[in-house]
């Protein structure tokens, strides 16, 4: 491959500005709510019709990719994301406004299972974790990055123009992309039997150790952020610091899948994604007994950290255990999962609403303790597999 730097940063720019796009409104929802007119409960509806159809997304375009080949569904994904943005930035009505969301997720859908799958299968070696863990930075910092930009461009420009100003970043890196020589693909199945593939996916034992964890790893980050919010906003906004600049102080968590670059070789896959697990647990049960906002804070740093270290060690374990034939669709499974627990996330933290701050953060200790139990290696065989990943 050649530019394989510039490309991974290609791919990194393009990741970090389509997930934003799930992450935009948060800022937003009040201004949201005034120009539609809409109560709080219904202008939240709006990013929930983004995340939904972003999850189900992924179902329908990993085995696309696998049949078609990664290129070109990335490239097919970027263009209908900015189109379907610009026309979203011109919604004059709620159900206008929902529907454009729900198909800008569906278009923002196309391009992760395809991109990891692509850095896998197209990387040089010695590159390919540097590769995952620079797009797994992109995909987790687009949370952060998405809530600073929307809230700040929402505020100076209005919605419209907060909506539509990625788009050139689409549309041009749809164009380089498009310009790459397209990936060597062997013949492949019919697409009708990629999709039914998905199903023997589920049935690989240590690919539902990858699963059930990254499921519950980003549910836990969205209730994590909520519950922060309702327990702890008060305090946090009196003492200067208001709901992003909270977040802003994770930055560095946000930052370890760069780390697992460099310690994932030494150690294995089932070492990093035991090690990020329990770094979240840590950071959730420190949470529960924090007296003050130091502690506060500090958790939300270990928290973070261990979210950072654990999803591009399941992206990684993922990518290795499956075969280049069904790659697609067992990251679509993952990342499907994944953002479904982005989804149930504020469901949760809704059913949880009547307990104390501590009981809420010991509650998704527990989960996250859960996560790790199931994640260890099931025989001596598996973790053998395992450890050569």
């Amino acid at each position: 491959m050649k530019h394989p730097f510039a490309i991974v940063a290609l791919l990194a720019l393009a990741g970090l500005a389509a997930v934003s796009q799930l992450y935009l409104p948060l800022p937003l929802l009040p201004l949201i709510g005034r120009q539609f007119g809409l109560e709080p409960a219904a202008a939240s509806a709006a990013l929930g019709a983004f995340s939904l159809a972003y999850a189900a997304g992924f179902l329908l375009f990993g085995p696309l990719s696998d049949r078609l080949g990664r290129k070109p569904v990335m490239v097919g994904g970027l263009l209908a994301l900015g189109i379907v943005t610009l026309l979203l930035s011109q919604a004059a009505t709620p159900s206008q406004l929902i529907a454009g969301r729900a198909l800008q997720g569906l278009a923002t859908a196309a391009f992760p299972p395809a991109a990891l799958a692509y850095l896998a299968e197209s990387m040089p070696a010695r590159l390919r974790l540097w590769a995952l863990a620079w797009l797994s930075t992109a995909f987790l910092l687009a949370g952060l990055v998405g809530q600073i930009y929307g809230g700040m461009a929402g505020q100076a420009l209005g919605l419209a123009w907060a909506i539509a100003l990625p788009c050139p970043i689409y549309l041009g890196a749809a164009w380089l992309l498009a310009r790459l020589p397209r990936e060597q693909r062997a013949a492949s199945a019919s697409l009708g039997a990629h999709y039914a593939g998905l199903f023997s996916v589920l049935r690989k034992p240590e690919l539902r150790g990858v699963y059930a964890p990254a499921l519950l790893l980003v549910l836990c980050f969205m209730a994590f952020y909520l519950g922060l919010d309702r327990y702890q906003g008060s305090a946090l906004r009196a003492a200067g610091l208001s709901p992003l600049a909270t977040r802003a102080v994770a930055v560095p968590g946000f930052l370890m899948p760069l780390a697992v670059a460099v310690l994932l070789p030494r150690f294995g896959a089932q070492r990093m994604v035991s090690a990020g697990l329990a770094t979240a647990a840590a950071g959730l049960l420190l949470a529960s007994c924090a007296d003050g906002l130091g502690l506060l804070l500090l958790s939300s740093v270990l928290f973070v950290a261990g979210v950072g270290i654990g999803v591009p060690s399941l992206i990684a374990r993922t990518s290795a255990l499956a075969d280049a034939s069904w790659r697609g669709q067992a990251v679509s499974l993952y990342t499907f999962l994944m953002f479904s627990g982005a989804s149930l996330g504020p469901v949760l933290a809704q059913a949880m609403n009547g307990l104390r701050a501590s009981t809420y953060f010991a509650a998704l200790a527990m989960l996250m303790g859960g996560a790790l139990l199931f994640s260890l290696p099931r025989s001596q065989s598996q973790a053998a597999a395992v450890k050569t990943h």
